[in-house]
């Protein structure tokens, strides 16, 4: 007795064809996932309410900053320095650096320095560990000052 029995699929097609059908079952729909974003912090000379406040002598950082690391779709927190200022000297270079800045950046990774600070010529270079500090942050001091304002 002869027992014969034709399969209409071969062996070798139907292994994937099976992984196709079982791979299937466990994709979910596609979600795709929200770009991070990222916001810019504006603060200058005169004016630091965007990152921070003050309280009767007491420094701290503000509610928007706080609510912008809490948020979860925002990628990057970059401090931007808007104004003038050439007339900060190195007291104040190493003031905003430690009440302002510092804070925020061990606070949260989320922060990071963008733009450039014009400096009064020459006043970075005497508070080394503050301007090391700046640029390491992602900050530039005087970029765009032209070579005559060293000269005078």
């Amino acid at each position: 007795m002869q027992f014969k029995k034709t399969v209409p699929y071969k062996l070798k097609r139907i292994i994937p064809m099976l992984g196709i059908a079982g791979a299937s079952l466990f994709m979910g729909g596609c979600e795709k996932e929200e770009p991070l974003r990222d916001v810019e912090l504006h603060f200058s000379p005169d004016n630091y309410f965007e990152i921070s406040y003050e309280d009767r002598g007491e420094y701290g950082i503000s509610e928007l900053s706080k609510a912008y690391v809490n948020e979860p779709t925002v990628g990057t927190i970059y401090l931007v320095p808007d104004g003038d200022w050439a007339t900060c000297k190195t007291d104040i270079i190493n003031e905003v650096r430690r009440r302002y800045l510092e804070p925020l950046f061990d606070y949260s990774p989320k922060f990071k320095g963008k733009g450039d600070f014009n400096f009064y010529p020459g006043a970075a270079s005497q508070v080394s560990q503050d301007s090391l500090w700046f640029v390491n942050k992602g900050f530039t001091i005087n970029k765009y000052r032209p070579l005559s304002d060293y000269q005078r």
